[in-house]
């Protein structure tokens, strides 16, 4: 029996194709292990692209951010915590604790009436926090799973995508009550809003799609197929165009608002989980969960820097008092790590990012049990082909 070379690390595995598989549905997409595409990022630290303002201990796996305008303090949702984490914004510390449901993921803010709102995922329910007395006042019972939230400060509704339930719920801003539920597809999650165009987006995780509900008749009116795992969107308010996060694929869907049609797939680093438009209208924010950084990227898909931030960042928000200042929940660190953009459009040359210190080195040794004869099999036996890996990731 010969045995086999031990494998090389090379870079980019352009051929490269997983597969995952969550119950019945299979999702397969190209994969680019080294750092990322070729793009223009800041591979050398601060001063040049972005300053790091400071990082705070919020609570176990946070995973929502958000600000509140009129005090200015930060809200974090620290799923595992089963609370959310009050931030003063100068101070950079934790004023206050407020316990919520069984694992808060999202997190959105009313101005209007000074109220906080989570996704309490294992509680199915919404908690309504007052800004102001610091507490839970109410709950509204929702969907299967919620995971996704977004306010429609004009219709004074709620949206909340329920992942397990495949649908949407509607619940009223200001009476605190579901009032209509949308049929949505599996793992319901992120939702955006554009009220110039009339439409709700609510993109599915495990459907690998995004369902587009008429604002008004709460009707669906479309949907659309995405690369795998999308699980954040945006709207970009003067195109009306659709961005959209695919985590296990590793790309940003541009979609026509319009014709909801897709434009264009444009890759970023591993996992982004989290996405938000920033407030010039030029660029996008990414929470990169399996990079540990925060992308600053184009609409055109290039990348203008890349911030690291933490482990395993998901929620991104640009805090509105302050443009150009990002806020990114880590769930791996437990922290929130709150940097300064400081780009005032793309750099004028790209910058390469340096390649992975693996490429180039032998792969460790790993042996895994093999799932027909359980026996433990060294991945050496396959060096040069392609693998099929199930991923189960506990995030």
């Amino acid at each position: 029996m010969s045995v086999p070379e031990e494998p090389v690390v090379h870079a980019p595995l352009e051929d490269l194709e997983l597969e995952l598989e969550l119950g019945d549905v299979r999702l397969g997409w190209p994969s680019d292990v080294d750092a990322g595409p070729s793009c223009r990022v800041d591979p050398g630290g601060e001063g040049w692209a972005y300053r790091l303002i400071g990082e705070v201990e919020v609570g176990l796996d946070p995973e929502g951010v958000a600000v509140h305008r009129a005090t200015g303090r930060i809200y974090v949702a620290c799923s595992r915590s089963n609370a959310v984490a009050v931030v003063d914004p100068v101070e950079l510390r934790v004023v206050d604790t407020i316990p919520v449901g069984v694992e808060p993921i999202d997190i959105a803010v009313d101005e209007r009436t000074g109220r906080i709102f989570t996704a309490d995922a294992r509680s199915d329910q919404v908690s309504v926090i007052d800004a102001y007395a610091g507490r839970v006042v109410a709950t509204v019972p929702v969907g299967s799973y919620p995971a996704g939230l977004c306010i429609d400060v004009e219709g004074r509704r709620l949206y909340c995508g329920d992942a397990a339930s495949s649908t949407m719920s509607v619940i009223d801003v200001d009476g605190l009550e579901r009032t209509a539920v949308v049929d949505a597809e599996l793992g319901a999650g992120a939702v955006a809003v554009d009220p110039q165009a009339g439409r709700i987006y609510c993109v599915n995780f495990l459907a690998s799609s995004v369902t587009v509900v008429d604002r008004t008749t709460l009707q669906v009116v479309g949907s659309l197929p995405l690369p795998a795992g999308p699980c954040a969107v945006g709207v970009h308010r003067t195109s009306g165009s659709i961005f959209i996060a695919d985590s296990l694929a590793s790309t940003i869907t541009r979609v026509d608002g319009c014709t909801i049609e897709k434009v264009s797939e444009m890759a970023v680093p591993n996992a982004p989980v989290g996405l938000t438009v920033g407030s010039r209208d030029d660029r996008l924010y990414v929470g990169n969960r399996g990079d540990g950084t925060v992308s600053v990227m184009g609409l055109d898909g290039a990348e203008w820097s890349r911030i690291p931030v933490g482990a395993a960042p998901g929620g991104v928000c640009e805090d509105p008092l302050h443009p150009g200042r990002v806020l990114v929940a880590n769930a791996g660190s437990g922290t929130l790590v709150v940097v300064q953009d400081l780009l005032d459009g793309p750099p004028q040359s790209p910058v390469a990012w340096p390649l992975h210190p693996m490429v180039g080195r032998h792969m460790p040794a790993l042996r895994l049990p093999d799932l027909w004869t359980e026996e433990l099999r060294d991945l050496g036996e396959w060096s040069g082909r392609k693998y099929v890996i199930n991923v189960f990731a506990s995030w």
